[in-house]
């Protein structure tokens, strides 16, 4: 996209898309997964334009949800972790040694996972967050940590598969006549 009335209503029309994937988080079980699909639209903007304007997007749609009713635990999660961690997963491409490369992604989830604890401690409290897992007892936490990770990568291959798709089929059919 070269002009840049084309670039702002991109953006904005992905933005007010991901907030609106982002009410549907009080229905129960979608706090993850909404803020994922979410994260993935403004993931969209970095392939079609750039990585500073998915940024930006980014930062505008965290302040919208920020603002909106939707669950407590889907904004943190949303805004700590799966609005700019697609984003930012292109630019890591440039670490080599693939090992290194992903644990940096995971050094990168896991602080975020003990951001978004610490902040839904806070705000919610600890018996909130476990409500539910008190057949685990003290265990309770580091099961909860285990499965975000397992979590993370299944997203992380889900991610690559979905760079896949749009780079190899979807942009060169629909966006070929775009310019």
């Amino acid at each position: 996209m070269k002009n840049i009335s084309q670039k702002i209503a991109y953006c904005g029309i992905i933005c007010a898309l991901s907030v609106i994937i982002m009410t549907g988080s009080f229905v129960y079980g979608f706090s993850y997964a909404l803020p994922a699909i979410s994260g993935i639209m403004i993931w969209t903007i970095s392939f079609f334009i750039t990585c500073k304007w998915a940024l930006l997007s980014y930062a505008a749609s965290s302040l919208l949800v920020l603002m909106m009713p939707a669950d407590l635990e889907a904004k943190t999660v949303f805004i700590v972790f799966f609005g700019f961690y697609p984003v930012v997963r292109d630019r890591l491409r440039v670490i080599k040694p693939l090992v290194l490369r992903f644990l940096v992604k995971l050094a990168i989830f896991n602080a975020a996972c003990v951001v978004s604890f610490q902040v839904l401690m806070v705000l919610i409290g600890l018996d909130k967050i476990l409500e539910g897992m008190e057949f685990a007892g003290d265990m309770a936490v580091w099961l909860f940590w285990g499965a975000a990770n397992i979590a993370f990568f299944c997203y992380e291959f889900c991610l690559s598969q979905l760079h896949y798709v749009i780079l190899n089929w979807l942009k060169p059919r629909f966006f070929r006549r775009i310019k």
